[in-house]
């Protein structure tokens, strides 16, 4: 379990790509437990147990929906799950960094929280386009342009369908 997490890790330090995630069948699953187990916790810090499943089952597909097509249109096909496993678990490795900055967010909104946010966010497109540079053998400023239509495609559809901020009633007026 320990090579698995420092192979993340080093992917996520851009020191391997997914060219070095093993193709064993069982790893891709394995993966997916851990990425669904701290999504969840991060997600769950803001919202109910069965919108935070569905937000996960939705990143899910959107990242498997997007990384086929991809590959196949590049004739990289065979790196499908090497790429989806490296994509699965760097996403995994992230959010756990993440989960400091999003609960001290949720209980109050300071600069330090939101700066840390934002190096997060910066550092995910970064992975996601190293693992994408890689996984097409293409130069880094290409993997960033895919990485970075993919998260905003990601961010619009999660945005869609989980809006952030429940509209809540206007105040009445004071008479």
């Amino acid at each position: 379990m320990y090579p698995l997490l420092q192979l993340f890790l080093e992917i996520t330090a851009f020191r391997k790509g997914p060219q070095d995630v093993p193709t064993a069948s069982w790893l891709l699953p394995l993966v997916g437990v851990f990425y669904v187990a701290i999504n969840l916790a991060v997600l769950l810090l803001s919202s109910d147990l069965s919108s935070a499943l569905m937000q996960v089952a939705v990143d899910f597909a959107l990242m498997s929906g997007f990384i086929w097509p991809l590959l196949f249109v590049s004739d990289k096909i065979n790196r499908y799950r090497q790429t989806l496993a490296a994509l699965l678990g760097t996403d995994a490795v992230i959010n756990f960094f993440a989960l400091p900055a999003v609960a001290s967010l949720n209980n109050e909104a300071t600069d330090l929280g939101f700066f840390a946010m934002l190096i997060l966010m910066i550092w995910h497109w970064a992975v996601t386009g190293h693992i994408f540079r890689y996984a097409l053998d293409r130069p880094l400023f290409f993997g960033l342009g895919v990485a970075f239509l993919y998260l905003l495609i990601s961010s619009q559809v999660l945005e869609a369908l989980f809006p952030l901020v429940a509209m809540a009633p206007a105040p009445s007026p004071d008479l």
